[in-house]
């Protein structure tokens, strides 16, 4: 079966299109930073439409900010050469990176 992943894009006042994509079991959740702190991954950045792997790639072309959030998703930029593992950050033990392209 083919993961599915949570986007959004939003374009800013300034040009940037910002391509928003978390794995699909983390919309609404929230995560711990530190003991008090915590992100909630929120519909209104990251969930617009839900889509599959396949679909990826339409929404990579469009960004020129791509803010990813996930073990899966994180792995499918890596396996796929977008990223290199060394600028992955971990939020609350969950992978995470932003690209500026």
């Amino acid at each position: 079966m083919s993961k599915r992943f949570w986007v959004k894009v939003h374009h800013s006042k300034t040009g940037e299109v910002v391509v928003a994509i978390c794995d699909e079991e983390l919309l609404g959740k929230r995560i711990s930073i530190v003991e008090g702190f915590s992100v909630e991954v929120s519909k209104s950045f990251y969930g617009d439409v839900l889509v599959k792997e396949e679909d990826l790639p339409n929404y990579f072309k469009q960004g020129t900010i791509i803010n990813l959030l996930g073990e899966f998703i994180v792995n499918y930029a890596l396996h796929h050469g977008i990223i290199v593992e060394r600028a992955v950050m971990k939020i609350g033990g969950v992978p995470h990176i932003q690209i500026y392209v």
